[in-house]
């Protein structure tokens, strides 16, 4: 039972050698994936959850906190299918977001800039030029959104667990190298570490569920899970929407119980039309 997270630039060859990682293990791979089932799962727009992930943060972004909804949408379907176990995740921050979970392999992949801008221009069928302008829009605008949603350089060998450079790497060696890695029974998790994955997943699932539903979007309530009991906090107006906090969180998946601590306001306002 493995978990290998994937942080790759372009042109590195990373989702080549997730791909088939997954294929000699038959585990699961997912990139792209992980935003059509968070679009899916939440209703949200495909070409959003793809900005709040890949593209560098608007100016807009930056003042209000109009991204919040569509990244804990992506984070919560990221720990969702770790906490299925043998799965490769790529992108959208996954090594950042499954940092805390001990028995997550956390890999970097990347190489020089003119050897991905190479394998670019070859893909893409651009000049040389205009392969290496690409490849480094995509690693600043890519290095921007992880900076300002987790405050980490994600060129920081120390988030990693191992760093491969595909210069003279190919996919065969390299998926190689991540075999023999998973090897070590350290990769293999533990009851306390999949405990600890599986209450990150349903805190998220349920933060992610407050914040997209109509009812319960603009209250102030956090979600935290132990055990599989989740414990909502915060303060409502009427009585309906800590109800409505009580139910939305209690028909996810893994939940146990919940502990409803949210308080509504003790003062008289306008009841508004039904």
């Amino acid at each position: 039972m493995s978990i290998v997270g994937i942080s790759e630039t372009i042109g590195s060859l990373g989702d080549d050698i997730g791909r088939e990682l997954g294929r000699r293990h038959g585990w699961e791979f997912a990139d792209r994936e992980i935003i059509s089932k968070a679009a899916e799962r939440f209703g949200e727009s495909p070409i959003d959850l793809v900005h709040v992930t890949e593209e560098k943060p608007s100016l807009l972004e930056r003042i209000r906190d109009t991204y919040r909804q569509y990244v804990v949408s992506v984070e919560a379907i990221l720990l969702e299918m770790a906490s299925r176990d043998n799965v490769i995740l790529s992108g959208r921050g996954a090594t950042v977001v499954l940092a805390k979970i001990t028995h997550v392999l956390r890999v970097r992949i990347t190489a020089p800039e003119t050897v991905r801008a190479e394998r670019v221009r070859q893909r893409m069928g651009l000049t040389p030029e205009a392969s290496l302008d690409h490849v480094r829009q995509a690693d600043r605008e890519r290095a921007a959104r992880i900076r300002f949603l987790y405050h980490v350089d994600w060129d920081d060998p120390l988030l990693y667990d191992v760093v491969l450079n595909t210069e003279r790497l190919t996919v065969e060696r390299a998926t190689r190298i991540l075999d023999e890695m998973l090897e070590d029974p350290r990769w293999a998790g533990t009851s306390e570490s999949r405990g600890r994955l599986a209450d990150l997943s349903i805190a998220a699932q349920a933060t992610a569920g407050l914040l997209v539903n109509s009812a319960t979007r603009t209250l102030q309530v956090l979600a935290s899970c132990t055990g599989g009991q989740v414990s909502v906090s915060g303060m409502v107006d009427w009585e309906e929407q800590r109800t409505a906090v009580h139910d939305i969180v209690s028909a996810i998946s893994g939940v146990k119980a919940v502990r409803n601590e949210v308080i509504v306001r003790p003062r008289r306002m306008p009841r508004p039309s039904m």
